[in-house]
């Protein structure tokens, strides 16, 4: 039997033999080769652990700039060992990093992509002292990954949009480079200068790896939401690169979906999907067309959208995409509707600026959960979950997901037919962001006998909805069902009034007296929680060295630390010592979400402030309306 790998043993011996003797043992034990081919087949040998805790020296600073999966702070550490040991910049040795990974094939993409965050968040000046190295990286680099981020350098650069497109016009692989590099750039405001450009891009006559990168590519440049979903919806009806179209289209939010395109977009999806074969439905394309389908069918009229829904069904299992809506710390849905027994796909699309997760528990284990869940400490189970109890009533659950991202949930609804609540179960988020899996043996026809069960109920409420008319006299409120509206808006997560509550947010108990028996002021700040921020309870944003990002409220600083609380409960308060501090922001939003009236009618929202006025003092045994 041909066994070539033996040959290469006798010449790695030889390189082990003669590596100019290794280094003495440290205190640890480690040892390593000083010729570069041996040190390198030893770091190779190493965890990512065993690689961090290694003693430093030139080979394991290249190691961490070369392994994947290794925090910023570790690349950050290796550049500016390099820089020390050979006397040079870290940007130098950022490039050259780069060339030398570059050399080593699709493996590297990882730490390219890596270290392409820190070149690119490089001001212009140290950009600019390296011009000549990245154009060649530009046009010269083997992986396409690192042409593009090269292209992206240029763009950071503030290089003209006239002289960057003509250097990448010709051949059209450096314009697919060029292109894809601008999903890159991390100032929107640079790329969005190229939209035009880019747009003219997405037909027929370019390249198709010319037109999939710009329908790839358009949807990352600002400013243009509604032109960019009438776009790519055309290339979708037109049949030209739809899978990259549709995968574009779900990044637009949906207020940016323009309806009257929404029915002609539908007939055509349901068209695509109908003529994919049995054995193409097992494929990615197939469960994104669905899912882009799914979310059409829920914004067309009633009829037309249950009609889509129905088709759908037929196709493949429920997919359902449950957005978390920015800053109002709620799910857009309140109600999923499946069959028992069948298979569900759930997307959860985090929209908002903090985590959160999604929980799928037995009926009736909502409050048993999320109580569970608040008593939590920040460390993650056998999964990498973090906030999830280990209790046989949490059927299905998902990581946290960041801002911005998404994550798929895949499961068999259980047999038994039911209400099955929903929830993130982040600490002090599952009494507002929750809902009811609803299992029903027949959906068509529950859903014709609950057309409306699938959505929730909002109004933007204004304050000029409530000043145009006089304000309804005590007599007619009902501070009973203001309080149960205060504990279900999770008011009473994040504020005391009276005996209930947490202090996480401003005491409210006299909230009435501070502003005066000014109602309409009161009134105002929960529209507009963001109009008057107290100095205590105001969010800062911290970057840490090691690259994690925290928001939270200040507790208490002193010189060696700051006390910061994320949440609402007392497992989310922690400690950051300063040193690992390397960025911290004050925000000028408050840490109360937005709409939080919009699910209430009028009556409701005079309930609740006539509750704030009792300053708590209501009788539980009293009547709501």
């Amino acid at each position: 039997m041909n066994r070539p790998w033996l040959l290469l043993w006798p010449s790695l011996f030889l390189i082990l033999l003669n590596a100019n003797a290794a280094d003495p043992p440290n205190q640890t034990g480690f040892f390593l080769p000083k010729n570069p081919v041996a040190a390198a087949y030893v770091l190779g040998r190493l965890s990512n652990r065993e690689l961090m805790d290694a003693p430093r020296s030139e080979f394991v600073y290249t190691a961490l700039l070369q392994r994947s999966g290794l925090d910023r702070k570790y690349r950050m550490e290796a550049l500016d060992g390099l820089a020390a040991i050979h006397h040079t910049g870290q940007m130098e040795e950022l490039l050259n990093a780069m060339g030398d990974l570059d050399k080593k094939g699709k493996e590297s993409e990882g730490p390219l992509r890596d270290l392409s965050a820190i070149l690119l968040q490089s001001g212009q000046s140290q950009l600019g002292s390296r011009r000549a190295q990245i154009e060649a990286f530009a046009t010269q680099a083997q992986l396409s990954i690192t042409r593009q981020i090269a292209w992206a350098a240029r763009v950071a650069m503030d290089e003209s949009v006239e002289s960057i497109w003509q250097a990448a016009e010709s051949p059209p692989a450096q314009l697919e480079d060029l292109v894809l590099g601008l999903t890159l750039v991390p100032d929107a405001g640079r790329s969005e200068h190229f939209y035009t450009r880019v747009k003219t891009l997405l037909n027929s006559e370019h390249p198709p790896p010319v037109v999939q990168a710009a329908a790839a590519a358009i949807v990352t440049l600002p400013g243009h939401d509604a032109e960019t979903f009438q776009t790519l919806a055309a290339l979708v009806q037109a049949d030209v690169q739809a899978p990259t179209a549709i995968a574009s289209l779900m990044r637009i939010p949906h207020s940016a979906w323009r309806k009257d395109d929404l029915g002609p977009l539908s007939q055509s999806l349901l068209v695509r999907l109908q003529k994919t074969s049995a054995e193409q439905r097992a494929d990615p394309v197939f469960a994104d067309a669905l899912r882009f389908a799914t979310e059409v069918a829920s914004l067309l009229p009633p009829e037309a959208g249950r009609a889509l829904t129905r088709a759908l069904r037929k196709l493949g299992p429920t997919v359902v995409t449950l957005h978390a809506v920015y800053e109002q710390m709620r799910f857009d849905k309140e109600r999923i509707v499946a069959e028992p027994g069948k298979p569900l796909v759930i997307f959860l699309q985090n929209d908002d600026a903090m985590p959160h997760n999604l929980a799928i528990l037995t009926p009736g284990a909502l409050q048993e959960i999320g109580l569970a869940a608040e008593k939590m400490a920040p460390q993650a189970d056998s999964e990498g979950r973090l906030y999830v109890p280990a209790s046989s009533k949490v059927l299905h659950a998902t990581a946290l997901v960041n801002p911005g991202q998404k994550l798929k949930l895949v499961f068999e609804a259980p047999a038994e037919p039911g209400d099955y609540p929903f929830t993130c179960t982040f600490p002090g988020h599952w009494l507002r962001m929750s809902g009811t899996l609803t299992l029903v043996p027949d959906v068509d026809a529950y859903l014709a006998q609950h057309p409306d069960s699938e959505q929730p109920k909002f109004t933007e409420w204004k304050l000029a909805d409530f000043s145009s008319e006089p304000l309804p006299a005590a007599a007619s409120r009902n501070p009973a069902a203001g309080r149960e509206l205060f504990a279900k808006l999770a008011c009473v997560q994040c504020h005391k009034l009276g005996s209930q509550g947490y202090g996480y947010g401003p005491d409210l108990t006299d909230v009435l007296k501070r502003y005066k028996n000014d109602e309409a002021a009161v009134l105002q700040q929960i529209l507009e929680p963001s109009k008057v921020i107290e100095d205590r309870y105001r969010n800062f944003y911290f970057e840490l060295k090691g690259g994690e990002s925290l928001l939270g409220i200040i507790l208490k600083e002193d010189d060696q630390s700051v006390t910061i609380q994320t949440g609402p409960a007392d497992s989310l308060i922690q400690v950051l010592k300063k040193p690992e501090i390397q960025r911290r922001q004050v925000q000028g939003s408050s840490p109360m979400p937005v709409g939080l009236l919009n699910a209430l009618s009028k009556p409701q929202v005079f309930d609740l402030l006539s509750f704030l006025e009792s300053g708590g003092n209501v009788p539980l045994h009293s009547h709501s309306h």
